[in-house]
C-alpha cells in the first residue's frame, strides 16, 4: 500500500488529510493544510457506534443509491455520499480553497460555525478494493500516516483507531491537536469499495458545537458504492 502526497491549504490547519492508496507496496504521505472564507454561504472517535476488532473486514456491502432525508442535505454533484447539515451550520463548500493539489482527492464539502470552527468531508479514489482489505491492514497504513503527521508537529492521543461503522462502511478514528494554530480535531477514516471518505471535525473556539456537528454529519452520512 501506498499514500500520496496530499495538497497544500492557506491560514487555517487542517489536522487531515491523509488520503490512502491501497496497492501492493507501501510508501510515504504528508500532511495537508485548509482554509475557508469566513461570511461565505464531544463528538469522539467511535462516536457511529463500536464495532469489534477484527482481522477480516467487517463492514457491510454499500448501497447503491443515496437517501438523504430530513433536512437540507449536502453532497457534491456526482459524488458518491450524503448528510444532512447539522443544525446551526453553514454550508460553505465552495467556500473552501486549494491552494495546490497533489493526490487523488476527487469531491470536497465543509459546513462551518466559525472559521476555524468546521467539518470537512472528502473522498478520495483508491486503486484497490478495500472490501477485501483486512482491518488490520488498513490500520496499520493508518499508523504510517500519522507517525509522519507527528514529526510534523500534530499530536494523537493514539495512534490505536478507535473502530466503528457508518452505513455500515468500515470506519477508523482519532483525535489529533495541532499546537502552533491551538486546534483539535476528530478525524475518521471511512472505507467501502474503492473509496475512502475522510471526516475533519476540527475545532478551535467551539467544541461542543463542533462535536453535535460531528455527530449529525456521522449519523446521516450515507456513503454509495463506486460504479
Amino acid at each position: 500500500m501506498r499514500r500520496v502526497p496530499r495538497r497544500g491549504w492557506s491560514q487555517v490547519v487542517v489536522l487531515a488529510g491523509l488520503a490512502v492508496t491501497l496497492a501492493a507496496a507501501c510508501s510515504s504521505a504528508v500532511d495537508g493544510r485548509g482554509t475557508f472564507a469566513a461570511g461565505g454561504a464531544s463528538a469522539t472517535p467511535g462516536a457511529g457506534g463500536s464495532a469489534s476488532p477484527s482481522a477480516s473486514p467487517s463492514g457491510t456491502p454499500g448501497r447503491r443509491t443515496l437517501r438523504c432525508s430530513g433536512g437540507r442535505v449536502v453532497s457534491p454533484s456526482g459524488s458518491p455520499y450524503c448528510y444532512t447539515l447539522p443544525a446551526g451550520f453553514t454550508d460553505v463548500s465552495r467556500s473552501v480553497t486549494v491552494d495546490t493539489s497533489v493526490g487523488s482527492e476527487k469531491y470536497r464539502s465543509a459546513v462551518a460555525v466559525a472559521d476555524r470552527d468546521l467539518i470537512i468531508v472528502t473522498v478520495y479514489e483508491l486503486q484497490l478494493d478495500t472490501d477485501s482489505v483486512s482491518d488490520q491492514r488498513l490500520q496499520t497504513e493508518l499508523k504510517d500516516v500519522l507517525a509522519q503527521l507527528s514529526r510534523q508537529g500534530f499530536a494523537f492521543d493514539t495512534t490505536t483507531a478507535e473502530r466503528s461503522t457508518v452505513d455500515g462502511a468500515r470506519a477508523f478514528g482519532y483525535h489529533a491537536r495541532e499546537a502552533t494554530n491551538k486546534l483539535e480535531a476528530n478525524v475518521y477514516f471511512l472505507f467501502r469499495g474503492k473509496t475512502e471518505v475522510e471526516v475533519n471535525c476540527q475545532w478551535k473556539q467551539k467544541a461542543a458545537d463542533v462535536q453535535r456537528g460531528c455527530r449529525d454529519v456521522l449519523g446521516s452520512l450515507q456513503v454509495r458504492s463506486a460504479t
